[in-house]
């Protein structure tokens, strides 16, 4: 059952880490700017989901970051260094319909990208600890 667990772990890690490198190819490309924030939403979320199959943790079936940071600080206070990341929530479904264009031009992707590595690597350290 604990390789189980290792495999499922590492699966969601291997996926969140193709989101992030895939919003990274993007983020340079034109016309790619919801794109690029899509991967990188899911990229934090997968590593969420990861941090808390490792707690053995149950989450519900969602892409709402608020839920899964206050999961995750449920097991550690220190998540809520990534609070900011709850912002992202939008950028799972929203960001692929056009009725999102008129607040996502204020959306800058390379910002984004600082919080979502950060944060990825912030949980990834906590899974090694």
């Amino acid at each position: 059952m604990k390789h189980d667990k290792e495999a499922l772990v590492a699966s969601w890690m291997r996926r969140s880490c193709q989101d992030l490198k895939a919003a990274k190819v993007l983020i340079s490309e034109d016309g790619m700017r919801e794109t690029t924030l899509f991967h990188l939403q899911q990229a934090i979320e997968k590593a969420l989901k990861a941090y808390l199959i490792w707690c053995a943790v149950s989450f519900p079936h969602t892409h709402d970051l608020e839920v899964l940071v206050d999961l995750a600080r449920e097991q550690d206070a220190d998540f809520e260094q990534l609070d900011s990341v709850t912002d992202m929530t939008d950028f799972a479904v929203a960001v692929r319909y056009p009725e999102s264009d008129q607040w996502i031009d204020d959306c800058d992707p390379s910002e984004w990208m600082v919080i979502v590595e950060r944060a990825c690597d912030f949980v990834l350290r906590k899974m090694e600890a």
